[in-house]
């Protein structure tokens, strides 16, 4: 079976599930509003898939998942997509009770991986269905992982402007740290509004 072959299987069984953009499976997005850097690669919602799975098994204690699965534009790998957003934290970060260490810690990263291959295999009754598919894990959060891009505190975090740059500095090197470390396939950290470029060259 091919990425491509995958991803419509899954569709074919839950059309539901598909959304027109990444940004319509995190749910901060959804609740506010979508940003004018909206993406428009179409992916399914594995989290949605994954319940109603697992609610029509009767299962109450799900397994982990992924937030979304899809396929790159050259139609090569199955990707698999972890949502993990920054500027939340970073905007309440008196609040948190986790320093960003441990929360990019607590990621739960080769969990989600290892349950949703493990779903998949279970949708198409096949236990070899990665043992020749290429795949990628993309790690996806809303703050800009190349450069320092700390426009948007502009307004609302004035009084961090001293210690914003050091903390957005160590946000992204936890979470690489954390993706480089749990998983060992294919992976990437991304902004989520170079999702769609990405996904071009995969």
């Amino acid at each position: 079976m091919t990425p491509q072959e995958l991803y419509h299987s899954i569709c074919l069984r839950y059309q539901e599930c598909e959304v027109d953009s990444i940004c319509q499976t995190e749910k901060t997005c959804k609740r506010n509003g979508f940003c004018n850097d909206k993406q428009h690669h179409g992916v399914i919602d594995f989290d949605k898939v994954k319940d109603t799975y697992y609610d029509h098994l009767g299962v109450d204690k799900k397994p982990a998942s992924v937030d979304a699965v899809c396929v790159g534009d050259q139609h090569e790998h199955f990707c698999f997509v972890e949502l993990k957003g920054w500027k939340n934290y970073m905007a309440h970060r008196s609040q948190q009770k986790k320093n960003v260490e441990e929360t990019a810690a607590d990621y739960n990263l080769v969990g989600k991986l290892r349950d949703s291959q493990r779903l998949c295999m279970e949708l198409t009754s096949n236990p070899d269905l990665f043992a020749n598919m290429p795949i990628v894990f993309l790690l996806v959060t809303d703050i800009d992982v190349n450069e320092n891009g700390l426009e948007w505190f502009a307004d609302r975090l004035t009084d961090l402007a001293t210690s914003s740059s050091s903390i957005y500095s160590e946000c992204i090197s936890n979470s690489r740290k954390t993706l480089d470390s749990e998983i060992h396939i294919q992976h990437d950290y991304i902004c989520c509004k170079d999702f769609d470029k990405h996904l071009k060259t995969i």
